[in-house]
């Protein structure tokens, strides 16, 4: 499989990106019409001291459709412009990560990361909008910054999360979606829930590892890429095993838990990006 990413085409990865981004955008826009996403965004409003805005929601989840609309026609102009448009409001929640208590305060805060783990992937979808627009905007420059920009997003969540894994409380946090996963629950039959954490852990970093080093070496930058592109894959088997969907409303909706694991399918784009991307050396 790494051989066939090796040899992925720029326009493919551009193509394959444009639909991981929509179903991204798709499954979570529905969400945001449920009272569940309204009365989570309020509480986001009050925790920075501004007035309710109870339509908030309804209205990202509109801008959403626009946006899987727009990525199904990029050339048109208007297209572009949208595509830009959620690249920047994609940016806003990062700056939660200031206004929200996101820490474990268990752990001493800062760094240990809790809610936010969420929050941090916000800047690798970000980019990926980022980079679709000035694809089809032919924007040279903005396109090359966005590609250092989906490597930038694609690092955070790997080195952040993944140093995390090295912690009980995230040992603990991450047992009920590895345990039901078949791709995952054997790790708990060679390890602990702390140690099997360590292990993923271990993983990750490696990745992290191999992609910093693709400045020298093209076969561990591919090696580190394909690492975090199957990482990114597999947590979506978790939508599943969770389960991630509740129908109480009489359709299926992510749960909070689901939108946190949908958001790979965006960081799987931008390693196919990269992969296309590169330069071998």
């Amino acid at each position: 499989m790494l051989t066939s990413f090796k040899s992925l085409s720029v326009a493919s990865s551009v193509t394959i990106s444009r639909y991981l981004l929509g179903s991204f955008l798709l499954l979570t826009a529905i969400t945001r019409f449920t009272a569940a996403d309204s009365l989570y965004f309020t509480k986001q409003l009050f925790e920075i001291n501004l007035p309710t805005m109870p339509w908030l929601a309804a209205v990202l989840g509109i801008l959403q459709l626009v946006v899987v609309v727009a990525l199904m026609m990029p050339t048109q102009r208007w297209s572009q412009i949208m595509l830009y448009v959620y690249a920047a409001l994609a940016t806003v929640p990062l700056f939660m990560l200031v206004t929200h208590p996101v820490w474990i305060d268990a752990l001493g805060g800062f760094p240990a990361i809790g809610a936010g783990q969420g929050l941090i992937k916000y800047l690798g979808i970000s980019a990926v909008s980022l980079y679709l627009a000035s694809y089809y905007a032919n924007h040279t420059i903005v396109n090359k910054v966005a590609v250092k920009l989906v490597l930038a997003g694609i690092l955070l969540v790997m080195v952040w999360i993944g140093a995390m894994k090295f912690t009980q409380i995230e040992a603990d946090g991450i047992e009920g979606l590895m345990s039901t996963s078949p791709l995952f629950s054997w790790i708990y039959s060679l390890f602990s829930v702390l140690h099997g954490s360590y292990f993923i852990g271990v993983v990750e970093l490696l990745a992290v590892t191999g992609m910093l080093l693709g400045r020298w070496s093209d076969k561990t930058y591919v090696f580190g890429l394909g690492m975090a592109a199957l990482t990114f894959a597999a947590t979506q088997t978790f939508i599943i095993t969770l389960p991630a969907v509740e129908t109480s409303l009489g359709f299926p909706v992510l749960t909070g838990s689901g939108q946190f694991i949908v958001k790979d399918l965006v960081l799987l784009a931008g390693c196919l990006i990269l992969f296309a991307q590169r330069k071998p050396n």
